[in-house]
């Protein structure tokens, strides 16, 4: 993860100001599925949008709230991954980037040295 995030900082300003376009799309996505999925999740618990937290039992909220947090997580990576996945996928069927390229770039957030500064 660290050196993901020292290749996205280290991109020339118009790679950097593309990813990061496209990674502020998919957090935005996954952070809507994220609710959607912890509205459900609610249900499954129990919990009730007009009760007060404090009337249910601790471990009750402890795991919606820890499940919650995993899910914000899995969305939030899935959803990213998609949208460079589906960006970074044109770019493919250009000729522009490789399918190994794609691929680090995608799932695992490393950019090509080609454009990096320096």
């Amino acid at each position: 993860m660290i050196r993901a995030l020292k290749s996205q900082l280290n991109l020339k300003p118009h790679f950097y100001n593309e990813s990061a376009k496209v990674g502020c799309f998919g957090c935005l996505i996954g952070g809507i599925a994220t609710f959607y999925i912890s509205w459900f999740l609610s249900f499954y618990f129990g919990i009730e949008a007009d009760v007060p937290l404090q009337s249910y039992d601790q471990t009750v909220v402890i795991s919606f709230f820890a499940c919650c947090i995993i899910v914000l997580i899995l969305c939030l990576y899935a959803f990213c991954a998609l949208s460079a996945f589906a960006y970074y996928g044109l770019k493919f069927k250009r000729g522009s980037i490789s399918k190994d390229e794609l691929v680090n770039i995608s799932f695992k957030g490393i950019y090509p040295k080609r454009w990096q500064k320096g």
